[in-house]
């Protein structure tokens, strides 16, 4: 190792000359050592990973290389106890916070500061030497983005010798990393019972795993800046391309389009109209985009087309996921989800989920996802969910299941004919580039506008009468702040053999038979009546 002859000369260093590589942990003490630091205030202990190499100078501060070994090993300095520790990132939780720990300074005891997802490159290239290589410089490259908007590519150039596998390895988890820490920091203050806690440690607060970055003691108390941790993330089994292997040439031969036909319920307002989404994506890399046309009489004549050159994130269920009460949140079913590409998924709290954070389509059902974490490249663990989202149906789905996340920027709504509906839609699908398509065929049920079911019926007799009462269910809109579509009609009330219709939210009548059913629709100018709410009485 260049410039870092002699070590293992100190207390508690094993060194051997003719070893292929060294102890991170000796290496950092050896610098601290040449530094004028005792051996004494140093704690080494809990640092992984071994170096091939790391050139040093004399003429360069010895905090530099410190910075070198922990942006490739990933640990922080940390100065506690009279020591200076040097803390190892992914590790275990120190201890677990709520708001009510928290000194509430009147902004509810915190403040985020949030970064926007597209500043996270989609590419990342490191650059190191690479020891098998004869020290020749090389590159490995990370592809992957939370945000499909995300074209950028950015690079890190690191001073450590490494192997091409640990290159790889060490530039997906700086990605990785970029991408969790980009959710924000979250800075707040603790009471002096909790100054024990250090720049490096790892929390919780209120569920959310944080890593503290900076430390300031004030009378009273300790400001805490804090960011997103996943322990994932620092972790990959990716295998690197070695330098003395040239790269194999790109590809000549166009990547096939995946299309996903998507029969929904409006997932924003601004779709207010009779149509459906369309979802594309790309089975392999070299693809730009792809030419998808729409037949109606079963691919004899095809009469509309669109340009489609953005990815919507496409993937299908590992494990089979069973349907749950749409009342409540589901943390009793946990499923994997390998998705096609390298994208990112991210967790929601409930009131992220209830808000529309991570609205996916699972099968034909919208759900939104709560806790997730990679659990090995492109497959994701999803622990909680909200199930049956803008009224679409639970079902239980099997392993193979289609998912897809429905990121309105990355999804195209088609308008549709009034002729279209209950028939089959033919779409014709050519690679940019291809002179290769594919088919696909489906029944389009006007989703787009079908009302949902009623709520809260009661039906009740009195006097020689019958009064049924209801509440109407919106399309648009979500929290208190809820409307009817542009084509709803009011309501039709089935009672016995007796068809009403509406514009009021009750009805009055004749007291009818016993045991008679009841049943509340709400009608649509496209689509007729949706789904029945019914009592018996």
């Amino acid at each position: 190792m260049s410039g870092l002859d002699g070590i293992g000369t100190k207390p508690g260093m094993a060194y051997d000359p003719l070893a292929a590589s060294w102890p991170v942990a000796d290496v950092v003490a050896e610098i601290c050592l040449r530094a004028g630091l005792p051996f004494d205030r140093i704690n080494i202990q809990g640092l992984e990973g071994s170096v091939d190499g790391l050139p040093v100078s004399p003429a360069d501060a010895a905090f530099s290389y410190i910075e070198s070994l922990a942006q490739i090993y990933l640990f922080d300095a940390s100065n506690f106890d009279g020591q200076l520790h040097f803390v190892q990132r992914g590790g275990d939780v120190v201890a677990a916070l709520t708001l009510d720990d928290l000194i509430d300074d009147g902004k509810e005891g915190r403040k985020l500061k949030r970064k926007d997802s597209i500043t996270v490159p989609r590419v990342l290239h490191l650059e190191y030497y690479d020891i098998d290589g004869g020290l020749s410089a090389d590159k490995q490259t990370s592809d992957r983005s939370l945000d499909n908007r995300a074209t950028a590519e950015t690079k890190m150039q690191t001073s450590v010798i490494m192997r091409a596998d640990d290159a790889a390895r060490a530039a997906i988890i700086a990605h990785k990393i970029s991408i969790e820490e980009q959710r924000g920091d979250w800075e707040f203050s603790l009471p002096d019972s909790w100054i024990w806690l250090t720049d490096g440690d790892i929390i919780t607060l209120d569920g959310e795993r944080l890593r503290i970055i900076e430390t300031e003691v004030d009378e009273g108390q300790q400001n805490c800046v804090t960011r997103y941790d996943r322990r994932s993330a620092y972790a990959s089994s990716i295998q690197g391309l070695p330098v003395q292997q040239p790269s194999a040439p790109p590809s000549l031969i166009v990547g096939e389009t995946i299309l996903h036909f998507i029969d929904s319920h409006i997932i924003r307002d601004a779709d207010d109209r009779l149509g459906y989404y369309v979802a594309v994506g790309r089975a392999a890399d070299n693809w730009s985009g792809a030419l998808v046309e729409l037949s109606n009489d079963g691919g004899q004549n095809y009469i509309d087309s669109v340009d489609v050159q953005v990815e919507a994130t496409i993937g299908e269920l590992v494990d089979p996921l069973p349907a749950h009460s749409v009342y409540y949140p589901d943390t009793t079913n946990t499923a994997r989800i390998r998705l096609v590409l390298d994208d990112e998924l991210e967790s929601a709290s409930l009131a992220g989920m209830m808000s529309r954070a991570n609205l996916a389509l699972i099968g034909d059902e919208l759900v939104n996802l709560g806790t997730v974490e990679e659990v090995e490249p492109k497959v994701w663990e999803v622990s909680s969910w909200l199930r049956g989202r803008k009224g679409s149906t639970v079902a239980a789905h099997p392993a193979g299941t289609r998912f897809i996340l429905m990121q309105r920027q990355f999804i195209f709504f088609i308008d549709a004919e009034l002729f279209e509906l209950n028939s089959q839609l033919t779409f014709r699908v050519t690679s940019f580039g291809s002179d290769q398509s594919h088919v696909e065929t489906a029944t389009f049920t006007g989703q787009s506008q079908t009302e949902r079911k009623p709520g809260y019926l009661r039906a009740t007799r009195s006097g020689g009468n019958l009064t049924v009462t209801w509440q109407g269910a919106g399309r648009l809109g979500g929290g208190t702040q809820v409307g009817m579509g542009a084509q709803f009609a009011g309501y039709q009330v089935t009672i016995g053999g007796t068809v009403f219709t509406t514009q009021n939210e009750y009805l009055i009548v004749a007291e009818p038979a016993a045991n008679t059913l009841v049943r509340v629709q709400q009608l649509n100018n496209s689509t007729g009546a949706g789904p029945a709410a019914e009592v018996t009485l």
